[in-house]
């Protein structure tokens, strides 16, 4: 019998430049386990007694050595049967939006990055759940959203200091 489990994150990295936004992908490296040398956005446990908003944060740290300038909770949630588990997983997402000349600063989990303009997104992302994921950030997150402040995690930085 599948079980349903949530205990995991997903946190969706982006940065706005003069073409617009753009994604963060990681390649999973061959040592990583389940979809190794597949590209994902940033995926994580929550810890016994940590929020997902806190595992969001220490994720995005622990896999990119970024914090971010704004965070946004996402309208959203990842759902996906996990076949090697024989277990259906249900990710909160967030949105991290960092600054634009942000150094990547990999973990052991993966060996490469790179950044996806939003019009390379539908080609890139293989899957379904983080093509909506995206599509729902720029939405109401990049957009102009009524629910935008709503979902704010961490105070919006002045433009001037988002790099």
């Amino acid at each position: 019998m599948a079980r349903v489990k949530a205990n995991r994150v997903a946190v969706y990295v982006y940065r706005i430049n003069r073409a617009g936004p753009e994604f963060l992908q990681l390649h999973r490296s061959i040592s990583s386990g389940d979809y190794a040398l597949s590209w994902q956005t940033v995926y994580g446990g929550i810890k016994q007694n940590e929020s997902a908003i806190d595992a969001a944060q220490r994720e995005l740290r622990e896999e990119t050595g970024l914090s971010a300038v704004q965070l946004h909770q996402v309208e959203y949630l990842e759902g996906f049967y996990h076949r090697s588990r024989d277990r259906v997983t249900l990710l909160p997402v967030f949105a991290a939006r960092v600054g634009g000349n942000a150094k990547i600063k990999r973990n052991s989990e993966h060996d490469a990055h790179r950044w996806v303009p939003l019009s390379q997104v539908a080609g890139l992302f293989v899957w379904r759940v983080q093509r909506q994921a995206i599509e729902i950030i720029v939405q109401d997150i990049i957009g102009e959203s009524p629910a935008r402040d709503l979902l704010r995690i961490l105070p919006v930085k002045k433009e001037s200091t988002i790099r």
